[in-house]
């Protein structure tokens, strides 16, 4: 489970707001089918707000963020994952893929590039501890890609 610790870390890493997703799917000229419900559901909400099940819902939603939005839900994602969410099924494969650097790694470096120091850290942070929760069962493969193709460099990066 997460820490009060990686809670705090996100937190101050991607403060809270109210969101705003009218161009959540705009910025790469990519449709998301399921568009306006995700606009509908996180309107208004902080990231703090997001229940799992509508993470889980709109797991596939990951794949069409573009880099001007991804700071905005992306750690909303990151902590139901964390947290073991039990609504989550579908959204911790798509989150863990859009979190690994290959084979796209000009997407992957658009989408992640303009992101702080402190950003990249917590992120890296989160999924460290993520890989320790689930050493030894079948989603240990999925974290330790992702953190290998690019994130576990980031966690102590200065």
């Amino acid at each position: 489970m997460a820490t009060a610790n990686e809670t705090t870390e996100l937190a101050s890493a991607f403060p809270p707001h109210a969101l705003d997703p009218t161009n959540a799917f705009t910025e790469w000229g990519l449709t998301h089918v399921d568009a306006n419900a995700f606009e509908d559901g996180v309107r208004g909400k902080r990231w703090t707000e997001l229940a799992g099940a509508v993470l889980e819902h709109h797991h596939d939603a990951l794949v069409f963020f573009g880099p001007s939005s991804m700071p905005d839900y992306l750690p909303a994602y990151l902590s139901a994952l964390v947290q073991r969410d039990p609504a989550l099924s579908a959204m911790p494969s798509f989150l863990l893929g859009v979190l690994t650097r290959k084979p796209n790694a000009s997407r992957f470096d658009a989408l992640y590039g303009n992101l702080t120091l402190e950003q990249r850290r917590a992120i890296a942070r989160v999924l460290i501890s993520y890989e320790a929760e689930v050493a030894g069962s079948p989603r240990q493969a999925d974290v330790t890609e992702a953190l290998d193709s690019y994130w576990r460099d980031q966690a102590g990066a200065e």
